[in-house]
Formats: C-alpha cells, structure tokens, sequence
C-alpha cells in the first residue's frame, strides 16, 4: 500500500492553541479492507468535510492566467496506513494497558481513539484487531506513547465484491480532526518499512508521491522536521487572504479575519518521514505568489466579404478610368 496523492488543512487557533486537521488522501492497493493510523498530542473531535474546501484552496492559490492579445491576420466573416482483515473491532479482548477514548463512524471510516502505556502492548492491539504486526510499527508507535499521545485507528468500510479486482485507487473522504496543542504539526512520521521496503517494491511508474498542506494561520509559517531538520516542502503561496473570500471558503471552522494562508508542495518520494512536520512564524514575512501563466491570445480582424468586393470593383474601375484618360 502507498499514498499517491494527500491534502491536508491545518487552520491554527493561536489564542487557544487549538489545531483543526483536515485531510485527504488517495491511497494505491488492491486490498478491500484497509486503514491508517494518525497521531495527535491530545484526544481529537471527528468530523466529516466537504472536499469542495480543498478545490476553493486550489484555486485560490493557482497562478493568475494573462491572456496577451496577438493579431493572427484578417479573416472573413459572415499517515501511516496498515492492512487490515475483516474482523470487526469490537470483537477482540482489550489489553489492560490499552483504552479505547472515543469511538465513531464519520466520513465512512470506522475511527477509534486509542491510549496506550507501553508500545508493544499497542502494538498486539492492533494485530488483535488485524493490523498487520510488524516491528517497524512498533518503533513508529513507541515515541507517541512515550509522550502520552493518542493514537486514531481510521478503518475504511470494505469495498465488497462490487470493487473491481485489484483496484489500484481508493480516494479517502476527507476527515477532520480537531485537537490541542502546543505547536501545529502534520503527522509526517512514518514507520521505516514505508520508506525503504514498501517504496522498493512500487513499479517505478508509481513512486510518485505529492503532499499538499494549506496551513491558514494569523502568519506566514516555514516547516521543519522534528528539532528543525530541513523539510523538502515548498512554499507555493503565501499571502493575507481577503475577507471577502476567506469568509466564502466552505471550511467547518471559524477562521479570523486577517488571516495568513500559506500553500505547500513537498514532492519527495520517498517521503524523509523521520519524525513529524512542526510549522512555526516564518523568518521571511513577505506574500509568495506564482509567477503568472501568459497565454497568447491570437485574433482576427473580421472584413466583410461584400465590402472586399465593393473595393475590388472600386479599384478596377479607377484603373479603367485612368487607361481611357490615357488613350487620349
């Protein structure tokens, strides 16, 4: 399994340090069942999004298209994701050392909040619940529980017998997540095996990997990888968004007037997921914008074929005139 495509939004609440985490992605495998697992400092509100959000966004920051006139001549004219089985997660025995937070069916995901106090305890968990074991996935679990964060286990509903065999694309519907914390992340960390195994065995056709992140903030912000490792993200668009159009973005959260809204790209494949990706101020406060996309626009200028005729006629019988003067 691998992600082919992801957007996320994060809008950041400064005053009450509260980030809302919207994200979709578009995931390549053939399984029917499957899922993802998403970190987050403190116990996540769910909800469902309208992925129209996403294309507002889009088109909010794609480049400005100058049409430039060119005469042409006359012319007449009339996070992480696991394989999963079918076993429902209700039906394994809990471990002591796990608890299960919250629980609820949004945006066609079976989404299960998760707390644990030791990794490999976690870790059987999941595989109780048929998230395939792995050792990578234990050392990926292991810093989150340490710090005492939760854990969300998002299932898909299986695609059943109607999905075509092999179906190599599943689109996600977009989900948000809405938690406290000290500092606006996205959950980039990624267990070792996605980087290295999973990406080896791709075709080289679909290693491909692209990440969008719309981070709307009362600033323009940089990103880094964990203590400030460089991120390969790049700024696509930054700017202060007028009222007018902030207020008609279709976003299930209050975003203040005035705020700053900076697009990013990242690219990289694989994706240098070591630790998680942290968004602060950036040093550089100026706006970014695209350069604009010039597109000749070729014209004509239209003659009327009767007065084409008109001056035809004209023009012979002048040349008559004068040979007749002429001859005399």
């Amino acid at each position: 399994m691998q992600i082919a495509d992801e957007s996320a939004i994060i809008v950041w609440d400064e005053p009450s340090r509260t980030e809302h985490f919207i994200r979709r992605a578009t995931f390549r495998t053939a399984a029917d069942d499957f899922g993802f697992l998403v970190p987050t400092p403190a116990v996540p509100a769910l909800g469902e999004v309208d992925d129209a959000v996403f294309v507002a966004l889009e088109d909010l920051v794609k480049p400005k298209v100058i049409l430039r006139p060119r005469f042409d001549g006359f012319e007449p004219s009339g996070i992480c994701f696991l394989t999963l089985g079918s076993r429902s997660m209700d039906d394994a025995r809990l471990e002591a050392s796990v608890r299960v937070l919250a629980s609820q069916r949004v945006a066609g995901y079976d989404a299960v909040v998760l707390e644990a106090d030791d990794a490999p305890a976690l870790a059987k968990w999941l595989e109780e619940h048929r998230y395939a074991p792995r050792p990578d996935l234990t050392e990926w679990l292991a810093p989150y529980v340490k710090a005492r964060w939760k854990i969300t286990a998002f299932r898909m509903a299986p695609r059943g017998a109607g999905a075509p065999a092999g179906a190599g694309r599943v689109d996600a519907s977009a989900v948000r997540m809405t938690f406290a914390t000290d500092r606006p992340f996205f959950p980039y960390r990624e267990p070792a095996d996605q980087r290295t195994t999973v990406h080896a065995a791709l075709p080289a056709g679909e290693r491909d990997r692209s990440l969008h992140v719309f981070f709307l903030g009362p600033s323009r912000v940089g990103g880094a990888i964990g203590g400030g490792a460089p991120w390969p993200g790049e700024t696509r668009w930054a700017d202060a968004v007028d009222p007018g159009r902030l207020a008609a973005l279709p976003l299930p959260v209050a975003v203040p007037a005035g705020a700053w809204l900076t697009a990013f790209r990242d690219t990289s494949s694989p994706r240098p997921g070591t630790d998680d990706l942290f968004f602060s101020p950036s040093a550089d406060e100026g706006p970014v914008m695209p350069p604009p996309v010039v597109i000749d626009d070729p014209y004509r200028v239209p003659i009327l074929l009767d007065v084409l005729v008109f001056l035809g006629l004209g023009g012979w019988a002048v040349y008559s005139l004068r040979n007749r003067l002429r001859a005399r």
